[in-house]
């Protein structure tokens, strides 16, 4: 019987410390990211306040997909903004603004960029139509649908696009100018110099003009940290300097996916110069496409055209 019962304790005993194995999952650490010292996040803070060639960059993966509300907690690193290469100069956030009721984790993402290694969010603001309707200080107003609106709603417009930077507390504005009038996009880069650009009381703030078919009005030029010459497609001989645009206030964008997975020619983009001076960089339309780099190296080509661009220094 005593050793009957000592079998039977035993076994229970086995089943128990079965059973707890079997209900605790280890969990597994897939991919161990990284970790750096104080010392090299203030080397890339430095690097960026340095006058070097610009990486810039359309960022729309941390946003759910047009259409779609709610926020993201995406899975793969291709899909946040912690994920984005360490030496990206200026993000433009195509799809949106983070904030931490719409998008936490996209937010959190952003500053803890921002503070620690010194990247630039922009917001990209609409220059294409004018049914824009907004609502500033209490009051709603509206373009109208047509050209030329009224000083009012343009100094309007200029102070919802600046309150949309600084509510969430972005680095400044890039304004798609792709269907206003010359004379409009003028009016608006005016009123939002007040705030922002070399000019603005603001002037840590970006002010950026991104462009496809017409240059933006040369009048724009002393009011803006720069112009981006955005492409769509593999665009042979895209590379030309603006008559009258400094060369260090043009940043040269390529296309990513469309018609290919490597970068196309932004290599190509990322060693252009032009005669004299030199360009203010270069850059890529939807940066997340390239995280997934026929080489298998995330975002590759995009990091090669910021090492072509701004050689790392050897020791």
């Amino acid at each position: 019987m005593k050793l009957k019962l000592t079998s039977i304790l035993a076994l229970g005993i086995g089943l128990a410390a079965f059973s707890s194995c079997d209900t605790e999952v280890e969990k597994l650490e897939i991919q161990k990211l990284k970790t750096y010292d104080e010392q090299y996040y203030a080397n890339i803070r430095a690097y960026k306040q340095s006058n070097h060639e610009m990486s810039f960059a359309y960022y729309e993966a941390w946003s759910p997909i047009e259409g779609v509300e709610g926020s993201k907690d995406p899975a793969s690193w291709g899909e946040r903004i912690m994920g984005l290469p360490d030496s990206i100069d200026i993000v433009n956030l195509w799809m949106g603004i983070p904030t931490p009721e719409t998008h936490p984790v996209a937010y959190s993402d952003m500053k803890y960029v921002q503070e620690k290694l010194g990247t630039r969010f922009v917001m990209h603001a609409d220059a294409s139509h004018y049914r824009h309707v907004f609502t500033v200080d209490g009051v709603e107003y509206d373009m109208g649908g047509s050209p030329n609106p009224s000083d009012e709603v343009m100094a309007a417009y200029a102070k919802w696009i600046v309150n949309q930077v600084l509510e969430p507390g972005l680095d400044g504005v890039d304004v798609d100018y792709e269907g206003w009038n010359g004379n409009d996009m003028y009016r608006l880069t005016v009123e939002l110099a007040k705030y922002f650009g070399p000019q603005g009381s603001i002037p840590n703030k970006l002010l950026i003009i991104d462009y496809f078919n017409s240059v933006p009005p040369k009048d724009c030029i002393p009011y803006c940290d720069y112009f981006v010459q955005q492409a769509y497609s593999n665009q042979v001989g895209f590379l030309t300097q603006p008559a009258g645009f400094p060369p260090e206030k043009m940043i040269y964008c390529e296309t990513f996916g469309v018609f290919y997975l490597d970068g196309g020619r932004l290599l190509d983009y990322a060693r252009w110069e032009p005669e004299v001076g030199r360009k203010g960089g270069c850059g890529v339309f939807f940066l997340g496409r390239n995280y997934y780099s026929s080489s298998g190296i995330p975002y590759n080509e995009f990091r090669q055209s910021i090492q072509i661009m701004n050689p790392s220094i050897k020791e």
